[in-house]
């Protein structure tokens, strides 16, 4: 997956597991990072953006319209449509284009329901005693998502992950993932240390490296 090495090193991957590692030693609780390319649905961005760039180009040859639709230049058209087509596709593969073409509100939508899917893909509910956390990151989107098991959420409320939110957010938005994720599973670490502290019994039941899908 060479897209992930345009924002995270293979050191900054082994520093998130490892810190996964250190992290789980003081806890019976167990944490998931995962990270994903995107979470969104882009499938329709080359077709709305062909016709985009096509209403754009009819809108600017207006003042030449009388010779551009005129003999020999009206059969360069078909070609031209085909040109931006593919032009579109190519331009759609870049995450700020992705960005621009799908709404906030579908983007948060889209986000939440990856981490609840990821939350059951990576087994995060089948811990002995409900202590599994999810740090799950859209890359295209730039958000972040902390899901709790039900043994933890009937010790902590859900605002308990706002701060932590918070502050992964705003390392996301300056580039910085490695110190976003290593800050959030540091934080989500003390949580399971104070209510799930590492005993006897516990054992390491889901493994600790960074999920990237």
């Amino acid at each position: 997956m060479a897209w992930i090495n345009k924002y995270l090193s293979e050191k900054d991957i082994e520093q998130i597991s490892q810190t996964v590692h250190v992290v789980e030693e003081n806890t019976d609780g167990e944490i998931v990072p995962v990270i994903v390319r995107n979470s969104s649905s882009v499938g329709h961005i080359p077709m709305t953006l062909t016709l985009l760039l096509l209403l754009i180009l009819v809108i600017a040859e207006l003042p030449f319209a009388d010779l551009l639709w005129a003999t020999p230049w009206v059969y360069v058209w078909p070609f031209l449509v085909v040109a931006v087509y593919y032009l579109s596709f190519a331009l759609a593969k870049f995450p700020f284009i992705q960005k621009i073409f799908v709404p906030e509100r579908d983007e948060l939508a889209q986000v939440h329901q990856r981490a609840q899917l990821e939350f059951y893909l990576n087994k995060i509910n089948r811990t002995q005693q409900g202590t599994g956390i999810l740090i799950f990151v859209s890359v295209m989107e730039r958000k972040a998502v902390i899901l709790a098991d039900e043994g933890i959420n009937s010790k902590l409320p859900p605002e308990t992950w706002n701060e932590v939110l918070g502050k992964f957010s705003e390392q996301l938005h300056k580039g910085d993932w490695a110190a976003g994720f290593t800050a959030a599973i540091e934080a989500c670490g003390k949580h399971l240390h104070q209510h799930f502290p590492h005993t006897d019994d516990g054992h390491n039941q889901l493994k600790n490296n960074l999920v990237i899908r």
